[in-house]
């Protein structure tokens, strides 16, 4: 996935997508950042994971000559000469190192092993490289590598993975969300609850001046979330600037494991209003306590839910599968079809949900994708909700995430997602069942508003191998939009509202699964 539109880092931040079992690491491991870094090692640990794991079958001829490359770049006086029997390393014309290229073009090891002997006397030969940095010489190695692959493999140096590793699992920090403004002040836009910064009095709004005596006025806010972020326990200071005071505040504090909020509630009258920003390891827990919180301040009267998954870039696998197991009682939920064994599954629900009959409305945008479109695809196949918004964005695999030696992480497209109906949303989306952007009066909907795109929703759905142009002429119907209108939760509680047009749209989306 390309990263957030937003520019927003912080002690608390939205996660990136993984599997449940794509992401075993711990994120309390410091990265390993020398000029020892041994990039060998890397590459031989990243090749062994595509040889084995990749969606589909590597050229690691290919993919080989294109990573030399990239490690390559900082000394144009390298340069790699390809034969069908060999690859050759020259410096300024002169052979440096030569070796056999492996019979199998998709054995991962052996071209990993060559590659790490050519990767190793070109070091030994280029004082340009010595005196590189590593973990730059890693990066547009392993850049110039998943580019080989498809467009949602990629690598993560060591400072962005452990930034991952923080949002899936959580970590040590305080619990704020912090983001530049116009004018280039670093303000805390919010507080999470229970944390320690809102225990030691932290307000949205506040100026962060300084952390531990030191001023962060002109520092990057990656560098002012690093400084935030530390072992459980330790002590942390931090000197803020709060407006309606016009006072300097110093706030001491105790980190403390952060998990970072994914899920908000707000109501709606009588509808209970929810978004998920994110699928990390506390999502299914938070969404569960905020409709439970939702039932007892609505009580009798809720009338349903909206679950706004606009620009909700995705997250855990694993937390996809138990966020919709809230609202499927038993059946299918997705599977998953790839060249390894492991992963080819089917998720399904057997747990009788508590929310099995709750009538939902489920918002998506063009920022929508991987786990919130595997949510919004399953419900809606499955009868148990009206989608409303523009087409999601289409990212229809599954990463496993494979940690480096060098703290980085790889990852890797291993899988491809399907709908329990069986069709795959990959680049294609998936397309709601109500196009806000074709919806006149808000308060003239009705069914003829429903049942307009239930031919174009059948076409979209009954696709299983589309061709590109076939991908862009279905796109163009309702095309992803990276907004979020208010006319999108107008149309969700105007449906929850009208019991007879809710029904007769989930009726709609549940013949459509039937029939298909």
């Amino acid at each position: 996935m390309p990263r957030a539109v937003s520019a927003l880092y912080a002690a608390s931040l939205v996660a990136s997508c993984a599997t449940a079992t794509d992401a075993p690491q711990s994120s309390g491991a410091s990265a390993s950042t020398g000029p020892d870094v041994n990039i060998e090692r890397v590459v031989l640990q990243a090749y062994r994971a595509i040889g084995d794991r990749h969606l589909f079958e590597p050229n690691f001829r290919t993919i080989s000559a294109e990573t030399y490359r990239g490690f390559a770049a900082g000394d144009p006086s390298l340069s790699l000469e390809s034969t069908p029997t060999s690859f050759t390393v020259r410096r300024d014309g002169r052979e440096i190192l030569t070796r056999p290229v492996p019979s199998d073009q998709a054995d991962g090891r052996a071209w990993g092993t060559m590659l790490a002997e050519l990767m190793a006397g070109s070091l030994d030969a280029s004082s340009a490289l010595q005196h590189s940095d590593r973990q730059t010489v890693i990066r547009e190695a392993m850049a110039a590598t998943t580019k080989q692959l498809d467009r949602n493999s990629r690598y993560a140096d060591p400072e962005e993975a452990r930034d991952n590793r923080f949002q899936r699992d959580g970590g040590g920090g305080i619990g704020i969300t912090i983001e530049r403004a116009e004018d280039k002040r670093i303000l805390i836009r919010a507080v999470q609850e229970g944390s320690p910064a809102a225990k030691a009095g932290v307000q949205p709004g506040d100026q962060i001046l300084a952390i531990e005596g030191e001023s962060m006025v002109e520092r990057p806010l990656s560098d002012v979330v690093a400084r935030l972020r530390g072992a459980v326990g330790a002590p942390v200071a931090m000197t803020v600037l709060r407006p309606s005071q016009g006072a300097e505040l110093v706030l001491s504090m105790k980190r403390s494991r952060i998990i970072p909020t994914t899920v908000t509630y707000e109501r709606r009258g009588d509808v209970a209003w929810i978004h998920l920003t994110g699928f990390n390891s506390a999502t299914t827990d938070n969404l569960r306590a905020a409709i439970d919180k939702a039932r007892a301040e609505i009580g009798r009267d809720m009338l349903g839910l909206i679950i706004d998954m606009r620009s909700n870039r995705g997250g855990l696998l694993d937390q996809a599968q138990s966020v919709s197991e809230l609202f499927i009682g038993d059946g299918t939920i997705f599977s998953t079809q790839g060249r390894h064994p492991e992963s080819r599954r089917t998720y399904k629900s057997s747990n009788g949900a508590k929310n099995a009959d709750m009538p939902i409305v489920v918002l998506m945008n063009g920022g929508s994708a991987s786990a919130a479109e595997i949510v919004a695809a399953a419900l809606q196949d499955r009868g148990r909700a009206v989608v409303v918004g523009t087409t999601s964005y289409g990212k229809g695999t599954v990463q496993t995430v494979v940690r480096l030696p060098n703290e980085g992480e790889l990852i890797l497209t291993w899988s491809r997602l399907q709908a329990p109906s069986g069709y795959t949303w990959n680049e294609l989306g998936v397309l709601p069942n109500i196009c806000t952007a074709k919806v006149g009066d808000i308060g003239q909907l009705g069914p003829a508003s429903v049942d307009s795109g239930q031919g174009t929703l059948m076409r979209w759905h009954a696709l299983r191998n589309p061709t590109h142009q076939e991908v862009v002429d279905l796109r163009k119907i309702c095309p992803p939009g990276d907004n979020t209108p208010d006319r999108d939760v107008e149309i969700a509680v105007r449906l929850l509202r009208d019991r007879a047009l809710y029904a007769h749209a989930v009726q709609a989306a549940t013949q459509q699964a039937q029939a298909r």
